[in-house]
């Protein structure tokens, strides 16, 4: 197994510091008009992960093939015109072991699956959701194995929960707060289910709606730094206390909620550039801890933020991108097992790739409750994030959740720590 894409995947707790995050000034990619949604996995096999962007004119999803961290001309995938793709995931959707491409069609309220067969997509399943949706999150809700989906649909007020049936999808409406532009999931009360957490811009919340068996209740609100508007939002173990936190994007900054026992506390907020919007996490310095990243729509920028492990961040590092940053996508695009970043530019029409300048190992990876022992509860916390198809557990960083994933764990468990 390939342990360089373990250690890059795998979200490890808290560590010795080893440096800020630094990234190579960005390849340039160019994408057709308006590109959004951006994925990354290895679509075609061969080991190196590869990329997806969704582009609204025209209508489609080109996809570049990464060569030892070369992307080359992209083949592209259409999904009609006036459909207007924008975010987009890849998960093996069908369980045939290939990474499938999942994309909100935002002009006709629509999701569709494209199936992916040795590297062809092809369209599978649609399905109806609600007005304008404008994001998309992945997450086991269910408990039974499968990737479901959650939109949030901005002009109707609510999201629409896709329950994956085996590469089809059933669809429930979950009433939210006023313009929902985001959602992550993950699993905030600590029962076994995953949970969501919706921005309501107009409301100017967050609202966290805890999962009981499948259904959705409104339970907690959130409210961010300086009563802003919530845009972008992700949520992870920022204080390595072993419960999912929450930050949001709101004014020209982010917000940071802390979990404890499934109480958030006060939020925390750290300046960002000029309109923040879509979020994402990950250790980009190497250190264990989660770092943060948003980009700022208006100011052709991105920031990252590096995490101290105690639930605090550094001061924010900007990133150059092109005209009005959209969505990011985080993958070792080059094999040195460290995570890169990809955004998309809609004005610019292109795709910014940044490559992490740090390579090697974080500190004992698979001690994941970081007791400094290898024991049985290290295998029992990476089982526990694989059951609940949580991306932590895509250890072959292919967006795919098997046994390969399995596998790769226990070799590097295997291996033993410095």
């Amino acid at each position: 197994m390939n342990r360089n894409a373990f250690i890059t995947a795998i979200v490890a707790t808290a560590g010795t510091a080893l440096a800020a995050p630094s990234f190579m000034a960005p390849m340039s990619l160019a994408s057709p008009q308006r590109p959004g949604g951006v994925a990354a996995a290895d679509f075609d096999g061969d080991g190196d992960i590869d990329l997806a962007v969704a582009t609204d004119n025209i209508d489609k999803i080109s996809i570049y093939t990464n060569t030892a961290g070369t992307f080359g001309t992209p083949v592209n995938v259409f999904t009609g015109g006036g459909t207007g793709p924008d975010d987009l995931i890849a998960a093996d959707v069908d369980a045939d072991g290939d990474a499938d491409l999942i994309v909100v069609l935002k002009n006709i309220n629509q999701v569709a699956v494209y199936f992916n067969t040795a590297g062809v997509f092809t369209l599978g399943s649609t399905v109806s959701t609600g007005d304008r949706p404008v994001d998309l999150a992945m997450g086991d809700l269910n408990a039974d194995g499968r990737p479901d989906f959650v939109t949030a649909n901005r002009d109707s007020d609510n999201a629409t929960i896709l329950m994956n049936t085996g590469g089809a999808f059933t669809a429930t409406t979950l009433a939210t707060g006023e313009e929902p532009r985001a959602t992550t999931i993950s699993d905030f009360d600590a029962d076994g289910d995953m949970d969501l957490a919706i921005t309501s811009h107009r409301d100017r919340n967050v609202g966290v709606f805890l999962n009981t068996g499948g259904s959705f209740a409104p339970t907690i609100t959130l409210t961010p730094n300086f009563n802003n508007r919530p845009s972008g939002i992700t949520s992870g173990d920022f204080d390595n206390n072993g419960m999912p936190d929450i930050a949001a994007s709101a004014g020209n900054f982010i917000s940071v909620w802390l979990n404890t026992a499934g109480t958030f506390g006060p939020p925390a907020a750290y300046a960002t550039g000029p309109n923040p919007d879509t979020m994402d996490n990950a250790d980009f310095d190497m250190d264990g801890n989660i770092d943060l990243v948003v980009v700022n729509q208006d100011g052709a920028s991105a920031t990252v933020f590096a995490g101290t492990g105690g639930g605090a961040f550094a001061a924010g590092s900007t990133l150059a991108t092109g005209i009005a940053p959209q969505r990011i996508a985080i993958a070792d695009f080059d094999s040195n097992a460290s995570n890169d970043l990809a955004i998309t530019n809609r004005d610019s029409n292109t795709t910014s790739v940044f490559l992490n300048t740090m390579s090697g190992n974080p500190p004992c990876a698979p001690d994941l409750n970081n007791d400094g022992v290898l024991d049985f509860f290290d295998v029992s916390e990476f089982l526990s994030l694989f059951s609940n198809g949580d991306s932590a557990a895509d250890l072959t960083g292919d967006g795919v959740l098997n046994f390969f994933d399995v596998a790769a764990y226990l070799d590097a468990f295997s291996a033993g720590c410095p």
